[in-house]
């Protein structure tokens, strides 16, 4: 960590990458890798995150939550809680910031709930924090017809977004299969079944019973389902 840092030349400096940010790892990591090493500056960084993600295009603001979920990333693995802490206010804004604005905002929600989602996952935040910044992501989907004004976009800004839409989920693919070492050997179990639906006996036997039928279907299910039937 950088100890003698200058405020003002850190802040131009961190400024200057948030706005020539790109959808690449490299460029994402650049930013997170400046902010964990100037993070005795953290509260003018993270002021500068705010006020860069509210004047950039959707785009761009799409990438600076990607920033900050590398942020987190570092920020867990060092055991530094600043940013995150920061953050927790600010999350309705920021989320809002990146989902709101016609068409171009709702381009950023898919992209903004796998943000969430993974989020929620590394128990940067509480649940329920989460789920009430990530409101606007159903209001913004919701109010909006499901076909988003196609005469907005041109055919290279649809290439372009696909192309950085692909850059970006790289990460998170990434981070799906890094597990902390200190996580339980059963973790990944007990997400599954912490998401998982309560079994309905009136219909998941039967949907059960006739993936059985499919995979093996020499086995006499039929006459077990016969028998259920008749209970």
């Amino acid at each position: 960590m950088a100890d003698e840092s200058d405020p003002f030349e850190c802040r131009l400096m961190f400024s200057s990458l948030l706005t020539k940010l790109n959808a690449s790892q490299q460029a994402i990591q650049k930013v997170a890798n400046y902010a964990m090493r100037h993070r005795n500056l953290s509260e003018d960084l993270y002021s500068c995150i705010i006020e860069v993600l509210e004047q950039a295009s959707y785009n761009a603001r799409l990438n600076i939550i990607y920033v900050l979920d590398a942020i987190f990333s570092a920020s867990q693995k060092a055991r530094y809680s600043s940013y995150i802490d920061q953050t927790r206010p600010d999350l309705p804004r920021i989320i809002h910031a990146v989902v709101a604005g016609g068409p171009q905002g709702v381009l950023n929600i898919p992209n903004t709930q796998k943000i969430l989602n993974n989020w929620k996952r590394k128990g940067y935040f509480d649940d329920k924090e989460l789920d009430e910044a990530g409101k606007p992501l159903l209001e913004h989907g919701s109010s909006l017809p499901t076909k988003t004004n196609a005469e907005a976009f041109s055919k290279d800004d649809v290439l372009r977004r696909i192309e950085e839409d692909r850059e970006r989920h790289k990460r998170l693919r990434e981070e799906i299969w890094i597990r902390p070492p200190e996580e339980s050997k059963d973790a990944e179990f007990e997400e599954f079944w912490s998401t998982t639906e309560t079994l309905d006996p009136e219909s998941d036997y039967e949907s059960m019973m006739v993936q059985n039928m499919l995979r093996l279907p020499h086995y006499s299910w039929n006459m077990m389902l016969n028998q259920r039937s008749t209970l």
